[in-house]
């Protein structure tokens, strides 16, 4: 797999899983679970953020 498949994949796994995170927080019966929610919005956040590291080789143009 090419650097740039590996981001993409990550930049989608990493949106998914804070989409969830949100989704629950705005769903009331899963307000005992908040902090749970909150840690899934931060480990999307993790994975977006290590996306990051898996950039395309510029040209030296």
């Amino acid at each position: 797999m090419c650097r740039s498949s590996i981001k993409k994949w990550l930049m989608f796994l990493g949106t998914i899983v804070f989409a969830i995170g949100l989704a629950f927080i705005t769903i009331e019966e899963f307000t005992p679970y908040q902090t749970i929610n909150i840690i899934i919005m931060v480990i999307g956040i993790l994975i977006i953020l290590i996306s990051n590291l898996y950039r395309d080789k510029r040209s030296p143009d």
